[in-house]
């Protein structure tokens, strides 16, 4: 295929400066693919920063309030509440934590608070980890995937152009027309060959971390894995496609979020958390876990009446 191509440029005059330009696109967006990387990884590392300095002063808040028995006066409660509420803009907590900070806030429950106090700490050492190793020089691996990542976009730009080219050539060549179901088999190797295409950019340019990141990725090399079996031929083209379909069809239930009715807390899943909770209610005095965390207007009220 690729020597007919070039025969059919080598016909024209100006094939050099046609070569060079195409070239000379696909350097320009490995150019700017490298560089909109560095600007995202640059974004990231600020959202991080601002979702540690908010999340630390929570973090301060809550350790307090641990130290003194769960205990708070009014004043000490509403700055509590301020720093609950701050973290709803830190972007970078997960969602099954900004659940629980806003149960939380709704209800001032004292074992619930703790277990948010733990999830918290969780989520703030794993996002600090990730700051101080990327302020640290790059690993020999990690400097070599920082050149070969940029170049998903221009590999897939010329992998599709390559496919369109190779059906249309197929079909000027061979006369395929859409009468047939052996005319249609080329669209459909080519719809398939997309697919491909398109997940197995995904599977090099995707960042996405965590259990549904990783499921992400298998599902990406599995839908792309199944393009070697047009291997046997043209005919095992509708095969492959409704199996691509298939495995599509089912990352929509296999990286589906877990329902709330699921989780005791919202973001509550170890059975670490269970027995803490426990622990924490049976060392909570009864009236206290009547009237929920933290009766602070009581406490003052009642201040008051002793002066």
């Amino acid at each position: 295929m690729f020597q007919h191509w070039l025969n059919d440029l080598s016909l024209y005059p100006d094939t050099t400066f046609i070569l060079l330009g195409v070239l000379g696109l696909l350097l320009a967006v490995y150019l700017w693919s490298a560089t909109e990387i560095r600007r995202s990884h640059a974004r990231r590392m600020q959202s991080l920063r601002d979702t540690l300095y908010i999340s630390t002063g929570l973090l301060g808040q809550l350790a307090i309030w641990e130290q003194r028995n769960h205990e708070s006066n009014q004043q000490e409660h509403n700055e509590l509440l301020k720093a609950m509420h701050a973290c709803k803009s830190a972007s970078y907590l997960s969602p099954q934590l900004q659940d629980q900070i806003r149960d939380c806030i709704k209800d001032h429950d004292t074992a619930r608070i703790a277990l948010m106090h733990k999830a918290l700490e969780r989520e703030c050492t794993a996002l600090s980890e990730e700051l101080s190793r990327s302020s640290h020089s790059l690993h020999w691996g990690r400097s070599l995937w920082t050149i070969i990542r940029p170049a998903a976009e221009p590999v897939a730009l010329a992998a599709t152009a390559l496919l369109l080219g190779r059906l249309v050539n197929r079909l000027q060549r061979e006369g395929i027309h859409l009468d047939s179901w052996q005319g249609l088999l080329p669209w459909i190797q080519s719809v398939s060959l997309m697919l491909t295409i398109v997940y197995g950019y995904l599977l090099w340019a995707s960042t996405r971390r965590g259990t549904s990141g990783t499921l992400i990725k298998w599902l990406s090399l599995l839908i792309a894995l199944c393009s070697l079996l047009h291997l046997i031929g043209l005919e095992a083209a509708p095969y492959v496609l409704a199996l691509q379909l298939i495995l599509f069809a089912s990352g929509f239930s296999l990286t589906g979020s877990r329902s709330r009715s699921e989780r005791p807390y919202a973001g509550h899943t170890d059975s670490e958390d269970i027995s803490s909770v426990n622990e924490i209610h049976s060392t909570i005095e009864p009236a206290e876990e009547e009237k929920g965390y933290p009766d602070s207007t009581h406490r003052a009220g009642s201040d008051k009446s002793h002066a």
